[in-house]
């Protein structure tokens, strides 16, 4: 009875490991295939997304930098706020 069950165990177990094995050597294979097509993929989206930002920085007019109420400039205060929240979190 005993034997019956570690034979169960050893039979399950190493077919576990062959379809493991199996689907390994598998996506290892897909994946080598591929990537050729992946590469081009990934190439298409770099140049549409730099053709994204270049749109973008296109559309930007140089100006003057906006003044809040207080007569400071944004970049002070977000300095100003990102020290605060900071110190505040490493209480």
């Amino acid at each position: 009875m005993v034997t019956d069950g570690l034979i169960l165990m050893v039979v399950g177990m190493v077919v576990v490991f062959l379809f493991l094995l199996l689907l390994n050597v598998l996506i290892s294979g897909l994946s080598w295939l591929l990537k050729d097509h992946a590469f081009q993929e990934e190439q298409q989206l770099l140049k549409a997304e730099a053709a994204k930002r270049k749109k973008k920085n296109s559309k930007k007019i140089p100006g003057p930098a906006p003044v809040t109420a207080g007569g400071e400039d944004p970049g002070r205060i977000t300095a100003v706020i990102s020290a605060a929240v900071h110190a505040h979190r490493n209480r």
